[in-house]
């Protein structure tokens, strides 16, 4: 399990600490609701102790739940899929887990409106065919998205986005993105 270093920890702090202050109380418009949702995932190559690794793209399904507050939204995403990972000629199919914790901007007070999300999280990776101590490695990840989210009658909602998010596998060069449009269509409670 990976566990967040010093620096990574002092921007989560300093993340909770502005949601904590920034955050509206005690307003009629506030509500949980939870969406379903189907991301694609864009494959990326890095290099791993000085040989390529290429990510293969795939798609991604799973829920999140948040609670609206006017015009922010905070959010909890879980993502399952798989993807295949080729080094030096040989292929590992892999199972993804993505965990996120985002906050969208809501442009508009409208039924159809623009908005942005942010936010941080981690993704798993495990051999789909051996022991997950042979291979399962869980590793630090941040996004970035935008795009038009609908409310109809206020307890139906809809969104579409496109999502980029960078995480970077031990003993590797660089990030990795996985990125790719979003769907989801959820309910208000």
């Amino acid at each position: 399990m990976h566990r967040l270093g010093i620096v990574e920890r002092g921007r989560v702090t300093i993340l909770v600490a502005l949601m904590a202050l920034w955050l509206p109380t005690g307003s009629e418009a506030q509500y949980f609701y939870g969406y379903g949702i189907v991301q694609q995932a864009g494959g990326d190559e890095t290099v791993g102790l000085g040989v390529p690794l290429v990510v293969k793209t795939s798609t991604l399904g799973g829920i999140e739940a948040g609670l609206n507050l006017e015009r922010v939204n905070l959010a909890l995403d879980f993502l399952f899929g798989s993807t295949d990972l080729t080094m030096e000629g040989a292929t590992l199919e892999t199972k993804l887990f993505f965990v996120d914790v985002n906050l969208d901007f809501v442009a508009l007070k409208r039924p159809i409106s623009p908005f942005v999300t942010a936010g941080i999280g981690s993704v798993n990776f495990s051999d789909s065919h051996v022991g997950p101590e042979l291979f399962n490695e869980t590793d630090f990840s941040y996004n970035v998205g935008a795009g038009l989210c609908a409310a109809y009658k206020r307890h139906f909602l809809a969104k579409a986005l496109y999502r980029a998010t960078w995480t970077t596998m031990k003993e590797t060069d660089r990030a990795i993105r996985f990125d790719g449009l979003s769907f989801g269509l959820g309910y208000a409670f």
